[in-house]
């Protein structure tokens, strides 16, 4: 019983004193974010005015006065990057089929303006297509970029350094995904194209905040795109602000669509909001 008062003791004074502790440093600021302003992210191109991940969606959301162009990337089978949500050709084309075992050749023959997840009953004035990461480049190279890997493997990642290197947009592009495995990866072989946090750095970030610790966190990454809430539980929080600002990372809120929340979060503090609608994120600024 001794024995586990002492532990205890010890545990408890060495937390009070990591409570105190300066922590870790705040990461550097990057060109990506070098107006250090709120930030207008649309979402897949903004795929409420437009089919998303289109040439058209981008374009369309840089002349309304988007920030940032958020798009989604998979790799066809003989490695080209098309900018696309869904591992399948299927959902929101006329095509069928998994992109890592179609050409992008095949994929160029498919509509992907007609489909019934975001524009059951709209028709468009001419076709529209799958484009591969290079061609949206080309088309918008003073642009900024939110990328976010899809697959799994690391060549996509390897393809898309090389890809953002080639075009010289190492300034203009952050790239996220869900598995932090790949991002340490691309982090490893990329380091001067800027990420944000994966999904188990996100919950790290979470615990040590929780345990009033998160000045310990120490980041690879320079930004963080998280939902307002999940599962009935508040993501973003003041409390969670004020830590992102203590340790330099951006808070980008996703996906919001309702003019209240925009407007809520954007009090609270958030840097950025990703919508399908920037149209009246930007109406409402």
């Amino acid at each position: 019983m001794k024995k586990t008062f002492y532990s205890v003791l010890v545990l408890s004074l060495i937390y009070f004193i990591a409570l105190l502790s300066p922590g870790v440093d705040p990461v550097d600021d990057i060109p990506y974010y070098k107006d250090q302003s709120f930030t207008v992210i649309a979402h897949r191109g903004g795929r409420g005015l437009v089919p998303g991940n289109t040439i058209e969606a981008a374009v369309n959301a840089v002349n309304i006065g988007s920030d940032v162009i958020e798009i989604d990337l998979h790799l066809t089978a003989d490695n080209v990057l098309v900018v696309r949500h869904d591992d399948l050709v299927d959902t929101t084309s006329d095509g069928t089929g998994l992109i890592a075992d179609l050409t992008f050749e095949q994929i160029g023959s498919f509509n992907a303006g007609f489909h019934e997840v975001d524009f059951p009953e709209a028709t468009f004035d001419r076709p529209l297509k799958i484009p591969s990461l290079a061609s949206l480049f080309e088309r918008l190279p003073d642009q900024r970029f939110l990328i976010e890997l899809k697959p799994t493997n690391t060549t996509a990642a390897d393809t898309l350094c090389t890809l953002v290197k080639e075009h010289k947009l190492e300034h203009q592009v952050l790239v996220g995904s869900f598995h932090t495995s790949v991002l340490k990866h691309f982090r490893k072989h990329c380091p001067n194209v800027p990420t944000s946090l994966g999904k188990n750095e996100l919950l790290l970030l979470s615990l040590l905040q929780r345990l009033h610790l998160g000045h310990f966190f120490s980041s690879s990454g320079y930004a963080m795109q998280v939902p307002q809430s999940f599962n009935g539980m508040d993501i973003i929080t003041p409390d969670l602000i004020a830590l992102a600002q203590r340790l330099n990372l951006r808070v980008e809120a996703w996906t919001i669509n309702d003019i209240e929340s925009m407007v809520n979060l954007k009090a609270m503090g958030v840097d950025g909001i990703i919508t399908d609608y920037p149209d009246q994120l930007i109406d409402n600024l």
